[in-house]
C-alpha cells in the first residue's frame, strides 16, 4: 500500500524527527487510522537508520577538539602576518617619503653635502672693510697684554702647581 499523497512528505519528514510539533500530533492521529501511510512511515524510519553516521573514533574525536585551538591558531598567525606586512610597507613608504624630501625639496641640507665645505662668496667692499677693521681690533687687543716673563716659574712652588693641574679639567674649562 502507498502512502496518502497529502501525506508523504509529512511522513518522511516526521521519520526524520524534522516535523513540527503541532504537525505531528495531527500525522499521528492519521497514522492509526491509515495502514498505508503507516507502512510509509516505517518504510522512512528504515532508510533514515542505514543513513546514520558510525560513531567517531578516538583520533576523530581528538580532532574535532582540537579544531577551534587550530583555527585560533592560524587566525593569529595571519593577523601576525598582516601586521607585519602593514609594518613593513608602512616603513618602506616612510624612508620613500624621506628621500622624496630629501631630493625635491631645495635649501635643506643633505647628507652628500655635508662633507663638502661651502664655496666662498664674494663679499661686498663694504662687509670687507667691517671685517677688516673686527680682525685689526681683536690684533690690537691681543697685543695689549704681552705674556710676563718666564722668570716668575722659576719658584718651586709654582712649578708643582703646574704639574698637579688635570690637563683634561683645564681644557674643559677653557674652552
Amino acid at each position: 500500500m502507498a502512502a496518502c499523497p497529502d501525506q508523504e512528505a509529512r511522513v518522511d519528514l516526521h521519520a526524520a524527527g524534522a516535523l513540527e510539533a503541532s504537525e505531528t500530533v495531527a500525522l499521528l492521529h492519521h497514522l492509526e487510522s491509515c495502514a498505508g501511510c503507516r507502512e510509509a512511515f516505517a518504510a522512512s524510519v528504515e532508510v533514515l537508520s542505514l543513513l546514520t553516521l558510525p560513531a567517531p573514533t578516538a583520533a576523530e574525536k581528538h580532532a574535532q577538539e582540537a579544531l577551534p585551538q587550530r583555527a585560533l591558531d592560524t587566525w593569529k598567525r595571519e593577523r601576525m602576518s598582516q601586521a607585519l606586512r602593514r609594518r613593513t610597507v608602512g616603513s618602506l613608504v616612510a624612508a620613500a617619503a624621506a628621500v622624496a624630501v630629501m631630493v625635491l625639496v631645495p635649501g635643506i641640507p643633505r647628507p652628500w653635502d655635508w662633507n663638502t665645505p661651502p664655496e666662498p662668496r664674494e663679499l661686498p667692499s663694504e662687509e670687507r672693510a667691517v671685517e677688516a677693521r673686527a680682525l685689526a681690533d681683536f690684533e690690537a687687543w691681543a697685543g695689549l697684554e704681552p705674556l710676563e716673563a718666564s722668570s716668575e716659574w722659576e719658584d718651586e712652588e709654582a712649578l708643582d702647581d703646574v704639574e698637579s693641574w688635570d690637563e683634561e679639567a683645564l681644557l674643559g674649562e677653557t674652552l
